[in-house]
């Protein structure tokens, strides 16, 4: 008797993912960073990685865009983490993961994202805001109206760049001048006294994963952008509080996440206060650092999630698997 052979099945194609970084902002180099990380703990037994570099003039090469399954976008800043991206893959009808349009536009934009937590009561350092314009208009004016200690910032860059703590106001205009030069909106923001750096990191669309606070212990007067990548900061998980106080924290985080319409992944950068214990929210990146020295996914590993898990879920979450 003939022996019939049963067919089986081919294997499900393998999902292309598109890691696409550099990018076109001052923080073309973080990017690279945190994608050369994404790509080698990339789970390669379920997906095939494209790299897709983008040069500082915003080239790239379009046919691996056209052939990948799964967009990962790993930019930062300016034309990576402000809706620009996103709304292309959109266009092109392309999964991508993280957040959408609206909710990357908003929380890169400092100050959009401060009125929103104003107008919802949900607390942050007391701000202002004016334009490169208005600046050379009105110089004396807008340095009289501000109060030292505070934090001269550019509204739309992250990873600290252009930043300046200024204590005096002698030093204003100098501060405002660095800010300028990486955008034409300023944020200007209380600097809180006797404070804790917090982050929370959030994964998911419907049911999230809220990590426990993480605390950077400074070396600078603040969080620079040498402090961040330069592996001095100490980063305690999770950060020392009551359970009291952490259900608060990540409360706060959960409600800024959701207002901002965030989906996928974001980190929540917080405060508090060392002796009032009161929670601020400072603000939200939604294409977090994914180097290896990065709070993201070191949180969410300390929640349960090693970091590969963490890519596949993203990357599942793109496809529309809420797994």
């Amino acid at each position: 008797m003939k022996k019939i052979e049963q067919k089986r099945n081919p294997p499900p194609p393998r999902v292309k993912v598109a890691v696409m970084y550099g990018g076109i902002s001052a923080e073309h180099d973080v990017s690279v960073m945190s994608a050369e990380s994404v790509m080698a703990n990339i789970d390669d037994s379920l997906f095939d990685v494209v790299p897709i570099f983008i040069s500082k003039d915003g080239k790239f090469e379009l046919k691996s865009f056209l052939l990948s399954d799964v967009i990962f976008p790993v930019l930062h800043g300016i034309g990576g983490e402000d809706g620009s991206i996103q709304g292309f893959c959109e266009i092109m009808q392309k999964p991508y993961v993280g957040c959408g349009i609206e909710a990357s536009a908003l929380a890169l934009d400092k100050i959009a994202s401060k009125q929103i937590f104003q107008n919802l009561k949900i607390p942050i350092p007391s701000f202002q805001f004016f334009t490169k314009n208005q600046w050379l208009k009105t110089p004396r004016k807008i340095i009289n109206s501000i109060k030292p200690p505070v934090f001269i910032k550019p509204a739309h860059t992250g990873s600290s760049i252009g930043i300046s703590l200024v204590k005096s106001k002698l030093n204003l205009r100098k501060a405002i001048n660095l800010a300028l030069k990486y955008d034409d909106q300023i944020i200007i923001e209380k600097a809180l006294d006797n404070i804790r750096e917090i982050e929370v990191a959030i994964l998911g669309t419907d049911n999230l994963l809220v990590s426990l606070p993480g605390e950077i212990i400074l070396v600078e007067e603040f969080y620079t952008y040498k402090a961040k990548y330069g592996a001095k900061s100490e980063l305690i998980i999770p950060a020392d509080f009551s359970r009291r106080k952490q259900q608060e924290i990540q409360n706060m985080a959960e409600k800024a996440y959701r207002v901002l319409g965030c989906v996928g992944m974001a980190r929540v950068d917080m405060f508090v206060g060392k002796k009032d214990k009161k929670v601020y929210i400072n603000e939200l990146n939604t294409i977090p650092g994914f180097t290896s020295i990065s709070m993201y996914p070191k949180l969410i590993e300390a929640s349960g999630l090693s970091y590969k898990d963490l890519l596949t879920k993203l990357i599942n979450l793109a496809q529309g698997k809420n797994v």
